[in-house]
């Protein structure tokens, strides 16, 4: 008799249960700056699934001044740099398109955007600023998927050197050959260039050219550049030229910039 009756009851209870009624999905813990996550040394990788993270107002505030095309299922960090030496949040091994962004201070009491983009976003600033990071799918309609954020110290500051060698050649065609060499180290050399204007006079006309050398070597070592000038007024010949070089090396958080300029003696031909 119990029997029967308990099981009258579990099918009145399935009757009045609604109908398609599903249990609720709690977003994860770090969906607020409030529960975020907080990295304590570093490197550090955390894999996270974001798929029932939201996105809120405090997001799209804090986008205003990032510009990305959404911040769906945003999920939050927070470390602390005792050191100064600075933080890179690496987001580009996730299996969706996830975006980046950087705070200094709690972004729920005016914290400030500092850094922010597609994969990678760093920072550097004062010893024991506490940052907090926000992931995010930056695809609309796309809430997330796994995360995969990754945590390291910022690299060195670029440094970049160079020199322009005194002789350039000038050919029939008009161009103008210069060379030179250069020392780059902790940056991307396909984020980093020589580039610069040759100005020279010849008869009643100043003949100016642009010109580039790229990528870089950025080893640390020195190396050897050539790059060729054109220009649109005139045609380079044999004598004299005023030359200004700019080389720059770029890392991912910051570049560096050396100036040379020198007058240098043109051969016609190599001549």
């Amino acid at each position: 008799m119990r029997a029967t009756r308990l099981l009258v009851s579990l099918a009145a209870a399935a009757l009045l249960a609604p109908l398609g009624a599903t249990a609720a999905v709690a977003a994860p813990g770090n969906d607020s700056p409030g529960g975020a996550t907080v990295i304590s040394t570093l490197p550090s990788t955390i894999t996270q699934s974001t798929t029932d993270a939201t996105t809120d107002a405090l997001d799209a505030g804090l986008n205003a001044s990032c510009g990305a095309p959404a911040t769906n299922g945003s999920v939050w960090f927070t470390y602390t740099d005792t050191t100064g030496s600075g933080l890179v949040a690496d987001v580009s091994a996730s299996d969706y398109s996830a975006g980046v962004m950087i705070v200094a201070g709690d972004p729920t009491a005016g914290g400030q955007v500092l850094s922010c983009g597609p994969g990678v976003s760093a920072v550097r600033g004062d010893p024991g600023t506490t940052y907090y990071v926000m992931a995010f799918s930056d695809t609309p309609g796309v809430t997330g998927g796994t995360l995969r954020a990754s945590f390291d110290v910022a690299p060195p500051a670029p440094e970049i050197s160079a020199t322009v060698d005194r002789r350039a050649t000038a050919y029939k065609d008009g161009s103008l050959r210069l060379t030179g060499t250069y020392s780059c180290s902790n940056a991307d050399g396909y984020s980093s260039d020589i580039e610069g204007q040759v100005v020279q006079t010849v008869g009643r006309t100043k003949i100016t050219g642009q010109f580039l050398a790229f990528p870089l070597e950025c080893d640390g070592a020195v190396h050897t550049w050539s790059a060729v000038a054109t220009s649109e007024n005139g045609l380079f010949a044999g004598g004299k030229a005023a030359n200004v070089t700019l080389a720059i090396a770029c890392g991912v958080l910051e570049c560096a910039f050396t100036p040379v300029e020198q007058r240098i003696q043109v051969s016609r031909n190599g001549k």
